[in-house]
C-alpha cells in the first residue's frame, strides 16, 4: 500500500502471516503480469521485499519468544527438579546446580558455585569418585556409581551418582552433568517393603486386603491355602464368597455396626472353603480410614482355629478319659462322685459305688505279652459298659482296676445285679489270634449313705469289700459291712 509516495506496513500489522504470505504471492503475480513502467515495477518489488523483511521479523520474534518459553520451562524442570543435578568439570569444580542439589548439601545455591564437589565426598571415596568423574567428562562413564557424602551438619549419607549429559565450557567438552539421589532412605523403605512381603509370604495367619466396597483386592499365601482358592478365584470378589450359612444377617449387620462405631471386629466366624468344608476361623478385621475419615481399605487376619478346637477336644479327652479304653479317668471319676453324692442328697436317694478288680491279667500279660493284655482289658470295658445302666458312670483307674457308680438306686438289690452280670460277662472267653483268654472279676460295692457320704469314704469301703471277695476264691462279689473294716 502506498502513502504519500511511501510504503506503509503499518497497513498489515492486523494481517496474520498466512494472509501476509497470500498478499505477497498475489503482488508478485500482478508484478509478472502487468504492464508498467520499470520504476513501477521496481517500486512494487520493493514492496513485497518490505513485505517479505516484515514477516520474517515476525517469524523470527516468534521462535524467539518459543526459545524463551522452552528455556524458561527448562530452568523450571531443571530447578524445581526432585533429583539433585550437578554441572562439573574435569576437577570437581561445581559450574551448575538446581535447588534439589542445593538441599543435598544443606547449602544455599548460590554460595556452592565455583566450590569443589570433592569437599563433600568422604575421604575413602574421594579417588573413586575422580576416577569417575573423569569417565563422565570423557564420556565413558555412563553406569551408576555409588558415594558417601560428608554434610556440613555432621551427618553422612549414601548416593547414587549417573552421568546425564557431557557439558560444554568455554566452547569444549570439558565437563558432564550428574543426577544424584540419596539411597539411605530409599533403600530402607525397600527393605521395610521387602521384610513386610517376607512377613505376608510366610505369616501362619490368613491375611486378605478389600477395597472401600469391601472387594477383595490382595490376599496372602496363608489365606489362599486355608480356602483352597488361587488368587484369580478371589481377587475382585467379596468375602461373601466364603459364607458358611453358619451365620445369620444379623451376625453380619453386627459387625458392618462395628466397623463404623469401632473401626473394627474380632470374633469367631465359621467360613466356607473352595471344597466345601466349613471351619472355623478367629478374625480380627481393620478399618482403614483416609485423612478426611472415609474408608480406605480393609483389612482381616484371619487364624483358622479348628485344629485348635480340635486340640482342646483332644486334650480334654486326655485329661478326663483314659486312652486306652475311652473310660472315664481317676479325675473324672472322682468330679462325677462329688457330682452323684451332692444329687443323693438333694433327693435323698441311695448311690452305689462298685469297686471291680480283674483276676488273671498278670498272667496274660506275662505269659502273652503287653498287646493282649492291652486287648483284654478293652474288650474288658466294653462289656462292662453293656452292663451297667444309662446315666451310670464306668470307669478305669488305671491298671486292673475299674469303679462304676450307680445313681437313683430305689432298691438296693440293684447294686447285686449289676454286678452279677459283670461277672457273667466276664466268664466268657477273650480271644486274639486263636488264643483263649480268660479273666475273672472280684467286685466291693458300698452304697450311700449308709457306707459313707464322702467319696474317699466310700471308695475305701468298697475297696474293703473287693477284698472280701477276693479271699472268697474271687470271680464273686461282696457288699460292704462294718465288720470287715475291723
Amino acid at each position: 500500500m502506498q502513502v504519500g509516495g511511501r510504503f506503509s506496513m503499518n497497513a498489515y500489522d492486523n494481517f496474520s502471516n498466512n494472509k501476509l504470505r497470500e498478499e505477497i504471492k498475489a503482488l508478485r503475480a500482478r508484478i509478472e503480469t502487468a504492464s508498467e513502467t520499470v520504476f513501477m515495477r521496481m517500486l512494487h518489488e520493493l514492496q513485497v521485499y518490505q513485505m517479505e523483511l516484515e514477516l520474517q521479523n515476525r517469524e523470527l520474534r516468534e521462535t524467539q519468544h518459543e526459545l524463551e518459553e522452552t528455556r524458561d520451562r527448562y530452568t523450571d524442570l531443571y530447578d524445581f527438579a526432585p533429583l539433585a543435578y550437578f554441572t562439573f568439570d574435569a576437577h570437581g569444580t561445581i559450574h551448575d546446580l538446581n535447588l534439589a542439589g542445593a538441599s543435598l548439601l544443606g547449602r544455599e545455591k548460590p554460595g556452592l558455585l565455583g566450590e569443589s564437589f570433592v569437599n563433600y565426598i568422604a575421604r575413602h571415596n574421594r579417588s573413586n569418585f575422580l576416577a569417575y568423574l573423569r569417565d563422565c567428562v570423557s564420556s565413558k562413564g555412563i553406569a551408576s556409581s555409588e558415594f558417601e557424602l560428608e554434610l556440613p551438619d555432621g551427618k553422612s549419607i549414601k548416593v547414587q551418582a549417573a552421568r546425564v549429559a557431557a557439558q560444554s565450557i568455554s566452547g569444549k567438552v570439558d565437563a558432564c552433568r550428574m543426577a544424584f539421589v540419596e539411597v539411605t532412605e530409599h533403600r530402607i523403605a525397600e527393605l521395610k517393603l521387602r521384610l513386610t512381603s517376607k512377613v505376608l509370604e510366610n505369616t501362619l495367619e490368613g491375611i486378605m486386603l478389600t477395597d472401600a466396597q469391601q472387594r477383595i483386592i490382595a490376599v496372602n499365601p496363608a489365606f489362599l491355602k486355608s480356602t483352597g482358592y488361587n488368587s484369580d478365584e478371589i481377587i475382585g470378589y467379596t468375602p461373601a464368597l466364603l459364607k458358611s450359612g453358619h451365620h445369620d444377617e444379623a451376625f453380619y449387620r453386627e459387625m458392618n455396626a462395628s466397623f463404623k462405631e469401632n473401626d473394627g471386629w474380632q470374633g469367631e466366624i465359621w467360613n466356607k472353603r473352595k471344597n466345601g468344608e466349613v471351619f472355623q476361623e478367629w478374625a480380627n478385621i481393620k478399618v482403614i480410614r483416609k485423612n478426611d475419615g472415609e474408608v480406605d481399605c480393609y483389612i482381616g487376619i484371619f487364624s483358622d482355629i479348628s485344629n485348635q478346637e480340635a486340640m482342646k477336644q483332644r486334650l480334654k479327652e486326655l485329661a478326663y478319659y483314659d486312652e486306652l479304653t475311652g473310660l472315664a479317668n481317676r479325675s473324672l471319676l472322682y468330679d462325677r462322685l462329688q457330682h452323684a453324692l451332692a444329687q443323693s442328697k438333694r433327693g435323698n436317694s441311695l448311690m452305689a459305688v462298685l469297686f471291680i478288680d480283674l483276676d488273671y491279667l498278670n498272667e496274660i500279660d506275662d505269659k502273652h505279652g503287653l498287646a493282649a493284655r492291652d486287648n483284654v482289658l478293652k474288650e474288658v470295658a466294653a462289656r462292662l459298659s453293656y452292663s451297667i445302666r444309662e446315666g451310670d458312670t464306668l470307669s478305669r483307674l488305671g491298671g486292673d482296676e475299674f469303679v462304676v457308680i450307680l445313681i437313683n438306686i430305689d432298691d438296693i438289690a440293684i447294686p447285686a445285679q449289676i454286678a452279677e452280670r459283670m461277672v457273667k460277662a466276664l466268664e466268657r472267653p477273650v480271644f486274639m489270634d486263636n488264643i483263649e483268654l480268660h479273666v475273672k472279676a472280684s467286685i466291693g460295692i458300698s452304697i450311700s449313705p449308709n457306707d459313707g457320704d464322702e467319696v474317699t469314704v466310700l471308695l475305701k469301703n468298697a475297696d474293703t469289700a473287693l477284698y472280701s471277695a477276693k479271699v472268697q476264691g474271687g470271680n464273686n462279689y461282696q457288699y460292704y459291712e462294718p465288720a470287715m473294716s475291723r
